[in-house]
C-alpha cells in the first residue's frame, strides 16, 4: 500500500503508542490483545509484540482514538519474527471523527481508495455461534460503568478479523453484554466474538436481538491465553 495512504493516516500510526491486535486461533476464533505498536514508515508496516499462542497470518489492528481524531482499522498479513509481528496493511478502514454512524473510507491494496467501504473479497464464512451456558463473571459488571467502551472483535465474511470500539453495557439479568452501536461499514454477523476492555477479555457468542447486538459470554480469557 506504499504511496496510497494519506499523511493523516500515517500520522495516526506514527503517534499511536497503544493499539488493539486481533488474531485468529486455530479454530478461526478471534482474540483481541492490547499492544504497543511501532510504525516503520519506510516499509509501510506496523510492528507489534508477539502474543501467546499459534495464530493465523491474517490479523487486524485497531487504532481507536477519541473524537475528533479518526478511528482506524488495519487488516493485514502478519509475519512472525523472534519477538514481534510485522503487519503489512492490506485494507485500512477510517471512521472520520470516530463517528460510527458515518460511512468509513476504505484504502485497499488492490485499488487506491474506495469511498463506499465495500469489500469485494469473496466470502468464505466464519465460525458460527458456539452455544452453551452463559458464564457470567462479576468483572463484566464493570462494562458500562468503569469501562464505557470496549473493543469488539469478530470475523468478517472474508475470514479476516475485524474490530471496532463500541459503547457497551452489562445486563446481568439477561446474561448478556449489550453493544450500544451498529457501526456503519462493519460486517457484523452472528458468530464467535471477543470483547476487550483494559485487562478484561471475554469470549462469547455475538447475537442479534431486537435490532441490536449482544455478546453472550462463555469464557473470560487471561492475558496468557490464545
Amino acid at each position: 500500500m506504499e504511496g496510497s495512504l494519506p499523511q493523516e493516516l500515517l500520522d495516526v500510526f506514527e503517534r499511536s503508542n497503544v493499539a488493539d491486535l486481533v488474531t485468529l486461533d486455530r479454530h478461526g476464533r478471534p482474540m483481541a490483545w492490547t499492544v504497543s505498536p511501532a510504525f516503520d514508515s519506510r516499509a509501510i508496516c506496523v510492528e507489534v509484540p508477539a502474543v501467546p499462542g499459534e495464530h493465523d497470518a491474517q490479523v487486524a489492528l485497531l487504532f481507536a482514538e477519541e473524537a475528533p481524531r479518526p478511528m482506524v482499522l488495519v487488516q493485514g498479513i502478519a509475519k512472525r519474527g523472534e519477538a514481534a509481528l510485522r503487519v503489512r496493511p492490506e485494507r485500512v478502514y477510517v471512521w472520520q471523527r470516530a463517528d460510527l454512524d458515518a460511512e468509513p473510507e476504505l484504502y485497499d491494496s488492490h485499488v487506491e481508495e474506495v469511498r463506499s467501504a465495500h469489500n469485494a473479497e469473496p466470502e468464505v464464512g466464519h465460525p458460527p455461534p458456539e452455544g452453551g451456558p452463559v458464564a457470567w463473571d462479576e468483572r463484566l459488571d464493570e462494562l458500562g460503568t468503569t469501562h464505557a467502551r470496549a473493543v469488539l472483535a469478530f470475523v468478517g465474511p472474508d475470514a479476516f478479523p475485524f474490530a471496532v470500539s463500541v459503547p457497551v453495557r452489562a445486563d446481568r439479568a439477561a446474561g448478556v453484554v449489550r453493544i450500544g452501536a451498529d457501526p456503519v461499514g462493519a460486517p457484523i454477523e452472528s458468530g464467535v466474538a471477543c470483547l476487550c476492555a483494559a485487562d478484561l477479555r471475554v469470549r462469547g457468542d455475538l447475537e442479534e436481538e431486537r435490532g441490536g447486538w449482544t455478546l453472550r459470554p462463555h469464557a473470560m480469557v487471561a492475558a496468557t491465553e490464545g
